[in-house]
């Protein structure tokens, strides 16, 4: 079998070998502990040991002493096992009392019986006696009862397993694409109630998503159609030489330039979390790219410094994306810099990176994670009087993630400022 077989059943093979070794276990410890108790008990005289031990002693003790060995000899002979006197010195430790025997038993496992009888002066022993071998049956009983614990569990386990993989792998299409809602409830037999339950709550919710995205859609391009009269009535009124209806008239044209950036935002926000997006990846020279970009978001009244690593010429992304990320980056920094801004570019971890730093007041740390999630502004220098409306941060990490990579703030050494940095990795 290929180690992609496995890994495919991890969860089976960990959950049976788990459930089979800990069965194992408690048996392995019953049996041990059954045995253990078993020898510290003294299992009940033989009935036919002790009659056999009185008929041999009766005709021992009716023949003469001198020939009692001999008559011993003949018993044996009678009997198929054998008999033999022992004097009292002859044994070092034994049961003293003619009431009971000891049992022996030798390397081979055969047994014999000892016990002492006064009218001989000493001990009679018998044996040893042939054991009857155990049976194929009983010598396989132990292995089948194991394996019989190895087939159970794993027929219990295989269905609620099966199921359990099949809503798994469900569930992780679903994450892939929220318009793929889970059908397992057919594919399920233990778990059924659970999938059905599932599979109705994915329905509802892609539903919802859809439903949602659909309507920002809609909402954003609906919007456009009367800014754009709006702005074609302000064209005209611009002709009037009155100076007071002129600045009312810049006013509004900048709310209007400001609301058609947030629909902007809020359809390219949109466009990145949609299943269909795909990833265009370019070797992209990377001095012309910079200097492209910047040259959309540069602003007159802050300084730029560029600084790229002289061992990189191309770099690997998605250039209309990467352009995206880094000019809401370049942006977000100019807006918030007290004069400087710088841009670098360079190599990280086998991949590359992109820090954009300013020399304004920072973010702080408590904040640093915060301001990646949409909509989301600061309560002291970088709130809305400043401009933007907390989604060109959400935007950039987005990208980063489709980039397989992350983004990150920090403090700025050099300038003092935050300190934005940009990495993902080359791809495969």
């Amino acid at each position: 079998m290929s180690a992609s077989f496995f890994l495919r059943h991890r969860l089976l093979f960990r959950s049976y070998l788990f459930l089979a070794a800990g069965l194992l276990v408690v048996a392995a410890v019953l049996d041990f502990g059954l045995a253990r108790l078993q020898s510290g008990v003294r299992a009940p005289e033989d009935p036919w040991i002790t009659a056999t031990f009185d008929l041999v002693e009766a005709r021992l003790a009716a023949a003469p002493v001198a020939s009692r060995n001999l008559e011993a000899s003949e018993i044996a002979e009678e009997l198929g096992f054998g008999i033999s006197l022992l004097a009292a010195g002859d044994i070092a430790a034994a049961t003293p009392s003619g009431e009971a025997f000891d049992t022996l038993i030798d390397a081979d496992g055969r047994r014999s019986y000892l016990r002492y009888f006064d009218g001989l002066g000493g001990y009679l022993r018998i044996g040893p006696i042939p054991q009857e071998r155990e049976g194929i049956v009983g010598r396989l009983l132990p292995p089948l009862f194991y394996l019989s614990i190895f087939v159970l569990v794993g027929l219990w386990l295989r269905p609620l397993l099966k199921d359990v993989r099949s809503i798994t792998s469900a569930s992780q299409r679903f994450a892939a694409d929220y318009r793929e809602p889970l059908r397992t409830a057919d594919d399920t037999t233990q778990l059924r109630p659970l999938a059905t339950n599932l599979d109705e709550m994915s329905a509802r919710l892609s539903g919802l998503i859809q439903t949602q995205k659909e309507l920002i859609a809609a909402l954003s391009h609906e919007m456009r159609t009367p800014l754009a009269r709006i702005r074609m009535a302000l064209a005209v009124l611009g002709d009037r030489s009155d100076e007071d209806a002129q600045r009312d008239i810049e006013a509004v044209v900048r709310d209007v330039e400001d609301i058609d950036d947030l629909i902007g935002s809020m359809l390219n926000y949109a466009r990145l979390d949609h299943p269909d997006l795909r990833m265009n990846w370019q070797s992209v020279p990377i001095g012309a790219w910079l200097e492209q970009v910047l040259d959309r978001c540069r602003r007159p009244d802050r300084t730029m410094s560029i600084d790229l690593d002289p061992d990189i010429d191309t770099i690997d992304m998605d250039p209309r994306l990467m352009e995206l990320a880094v000019s809401n980056l370049v942006s977000n920094a100019g807006r918030y810099a007290e004069q400087s801004v710088r841009v670098s570019v360079g190599r990280r971890n086998g991949g590359f990176k992109v820090v954009v730093e300013d020399d304004g007041v920072g973010v702080p740390e408590d904040d640093r994670e915060a301001v990646f999630k949409a909509f989301s502004r600061l309560d002291d220098s970088r709130n809305r009087d400043t401009g933007g409306y907390g989604l060109g941060l959400a935007i950039v990490s987005r990208i980063a993630a489709l980039h397989g990579g992350a983004v990150q703030v920090d403090s700025s050494e050099p300038l003092g400022g935050a300190r934005f940095t940009l990495e993902w990795a080359s791809p495969d």
